[in-house]
């Protein structure tokens, strides 16, 4: 099919195909009919003939940069339709190749190096770039930079047309609203760097304002280990405070010194033939493709540094006639300028209107580059203090706070921390109301917010405290006088008498604080089950221990064992029919599996935690020797009924004062010390009766043998060493 229909009547030149396109421009692939030669034209989309005319004299002066690497214009002109466009060098071919700089430092040093001398050139010359990005960086056929488009970024995000990228380049000042300066370049130059050192940019977002957020919050990234030399450098471009980064090209170009090696000074570019040859554009990934080149192109603006000298005249190409780029007279220059302030008004009531369209259909942040805020902020930009725009930025702002309100009420606390930033954002740009009412409302949230940490602190809630953490530091909270919130997050992290606790794959442990010389330890909540144990065994293959049945010399011909006690049980039974040694081996496989320290109780912890049992019928209290264990031997059983004839599953019967089960009744348990012959036991069980009491119960036995009536439960050791688990729930 052919396509040349399409194609725009430029005079000179031939179109022959597009290879590029964005908001502001199409380029095109073109032959200048005068030399025969192959360019590139630009011809630029502008909306209309006022905005032509305001952004051609400021492409005349960015055509008059005239340095080895800065791309330059042939000719600068208008199509047979009245749109602007200005031809350059053909740097694309269909023979490109993606190289990557990722693993080449020493390589983009030197790439550096040019860019810098370019901007540098620049700067000297009074123009500010704006918008340095990958997709203005262009490399010749030997390699060597090209750096385009000057000032062009600032002029597009004026008229609506910004490039898709440029909040991912922009400095912090930028993102603020501010006009970019000779150090806002610097900082660009750094992102690029990061980019081309790592392959991803060092600050990014949802959308542009989230992106323009992190350029202003977020800390300087750290760099791989292989790229760490950098570091330095990296962290003085991107500073935030352009106070703080490289001061002149010169000086940031000088600093690379210190990773390349090279010494200071400006290095002469080597001279390069006038050809049409292929050359690479560095893409978004640290890669240089031919779409970046093409891109790159079509964006445009410039914005001059201030009160810097005026640039030279730029030197004749041969065969382009001289007024093509030669600066305009003067009488015309002044007819632009004088027209200048209508123009600019009637383009900033079409801004407005675009912006309040967005904002009616919900268009706050999104899409990016054509959302109310970017376009209320784009006026203010070019109108400080225009009233309708602030009116909108307040009516966004008011948004946002409504918002705010509801997400705090429903608990939503990341969207609390990101609708304060936005809003922190939008108020420096907001009407002096609207600023104010924002600043009451973030400090009675930040009231609230640490009304809510104190909150947490006195429920010693560590789960809700570390959620409430990162908008408490954010804001910061405001707390009551005196409260500090280290002091307050080691106490909430502090357990106390009867906090849950448990360790990563162990049981659950309830918290027994010191008394006296007894220090602090955690105890299992209830003794080691059947199902417990069995996971034990068949990990580590443990025989079963030989098992009696206390005061019953026949069981000795029976085969007992923790499998078959003579009686049935369920594997939330505790176990039975396990030696002291059993028990023993147990702890130790439990620590291996745990990384924590768990042993047998002693006598004196048993008994601290055994403290504060409930008084009452002892058949409630625990699982003993009562009615429904029917033994012709039995002489000494309670006359209550328990429901249980022999072991009845754990935790069913009452607590002691820290929580922990069992301890009346059920099975007698084994405790730390003792000799191989009279290792101890502790505790009633299912066939103790009235003539025990509950804590006198003990005895001593082999520690190579198991009973019926005798399990154990473990103690989680806490001290120094060992910090005590974290906080746990449920069974």
């Amino acid at each position: 099919m052919n396509d040349s229909a399409q194609l725009p009547e430029v005079p000179g030149y031939r179109l022959v195909r597009a290879i590029g396109s964005g908001g502001a421009a199409t380029v095109y692939e073109a032959i200048q009919r005068s030399l025969e030669r192959q360019v590139a034209v630009k011809v630029f989309n502008l909306p209309d003939a006022q905005t032509v005319a305001r952004f051609e004299p400021l492409l005349r002066a960015n055509a008059r940069l005239s340095h080895p690497r800065i791309l330059g214009a042939h000719q600068i002109g208008h199509t047979a339709e009245g749109r602007l466009f200005h031809s350059m060098p053909f740097l694309v071919s269909a023979k490109l190749s993606a190289h990557t700089l990722r693993a080449k430092p020493l390589r983009v040093a030197a790439l550096l190096r040019e860019v810098l001398d370019a901007v540098g050139h620049a700067h000297r010359c009074g123009i500010v770039h704006g918008g340095i990005k990958p997709t203005n960086v262009l490399l010749d056929a030997y390699g060597h930079a090209l750096v385009a488009d000057f000032g062009i970024a600032r002029g597009a995000a004026e008229i609506g047309c910004p490039h898709p990228d440029a909040a991912n380049y922009q400095s912090p000042e930028q993102a603020r609203g501010h006009a970019p300066g000779q150090r806002s370049d610097f900082y660009s130059i750094g992102v690029l760097a990061y980019q081309l050192l790592t392959g991803s940019l060092p600050f990014e977002g949802e959308d542009a304002v989230a992106t323009a957020v992190a350029h202003i919050e977020q800390p300087v990234p750290r760099l791989p280990p292989m790229v760490g030399a950098w570091q330095a450098w990296i962290d003085k471009a991107l500073a935030k405070s352009p106070e703080q980064r490289f001061q002149s090209a010169q000086d940031m170009a000088d600093a690379l010194s210190t990773i390349d090696g090279r010494g200071t000074g400006a290095q002469p570019p080597r001279a390069r033939p006038r050809v049409g040859v292929p050359a690479w554009a560095i893409g978004a990934a640290a890669s240089i493709a031919a779409v970046a080149a093409a891109a790159g192109w079509a964006t445009f603006g410039r914005h001059p540094a201030g009160d810097a000298p005026s640039a030279p005249a730029v030197m004749a190409t041969p065969g382009v006639a001289a007024p093509s780029t030669a600066a305009p007279p003067a009488s015309a220059a002044s007819v632009a300028e004088s027209g200048t302030a209508s123009l600019l008004g009637e383009r900033i009531r079409m801004l407005v209107a675009q912006a309040d369209a967005s904002r009616a259909a919900g268009h706050l942040f999104q899409p990016s580059g054509n959302n109310a805020v970017h376009q209320y902020l784009t006026v203010l930009v070019l109108d400080p203090g225009n009233q309708a725009a602030l009116a909108g930025i307040d009516a966004v702002l008011a948004t946002l706070r409504r918002r705010l309100d509801q997400a705090w009420r429903e608990d939503r606390l990341d969207d609390v921390a990101a609708l304060v930033k936005r809003c922190d954002l939008l108020a420096g740009h907001a009407g002096s109301l609207a600023s104010r009412g924002w600043r009451q409302q973030r400090s009675d949230l930040a009231k609230q917010v640490g009304d809510a940490v104190v909150g947490a602190v006195a429920a010693r809630d560590p789960k809700r405290l570390a959620t409430l953490k990162p908008l408490a530091e954010a804001l910061p909270a405001a707390y009551p006088a005196g409260f500090d919130l280290a002091a307050a997050e080691r106490n909430a992290a502090r357990p106390t008498t009867g906090s849950q606790l448990r360790d990563r794959g162990g049981p659950l442990l309830v918290y027994v604080p010191t008394s006296g010389k007894t220090p602090a330890f955690a105890l299992a909540r209830v003794e080691v089950t059947r199902a417990d144990y069995a996971a034990f065994a068949h990990a580590t293959h443990r025989p079963a221990s030989r098992c009696l049945e206390a005061y019953n010399p026949f069981s000795r011909m029976r085969r007992l064992t923790w499998q078959a006690p003579g009686f049935a049980q369920g594997g939330d039974h505790p176990v039975v029919c396990v030696s002291w040694d059993d028990a023993v081996a147990y702890t130790a496989w439990l620590s291996k599996t745990t990384g924590a320290t768990y042993r047998l109780p002693s006598g004196a912890e048993w008994l601290r935690a055994a403290q504060g049992m409930p008084k009452g019928d002892p058949c409630k209290l625990g699982n003993v020797d009562d009615v429904s264990r029917q033994s012709a031997m039995d002489n000494d059983r309670l006359s209550c009924n328990d429901g249980a004839a022999q072991t009845a599953p754990v935790g069913r019967y009452a607590a002691s004062g820290v929580g922990a089960y069992d301890l009346y009744g059920n099975v007698s348990e084994w405790l730390a010390g003792g000799g191989p012959g009279s290792r101890v036991f502790r505790g009633l069980s299912w066939r103790d009766g009235s003539r025990q009491t509950p804590l006198g119960r003990e005895g001593t036995a082999n520690s190579d043998v198991g009973y019926t009536n005798v399990g154990f439960r473990v103690l989680r050791v806490i001290d120094a060493a060992h910090p005590a688990p974290p906080a746990a729930s449920g069974p």
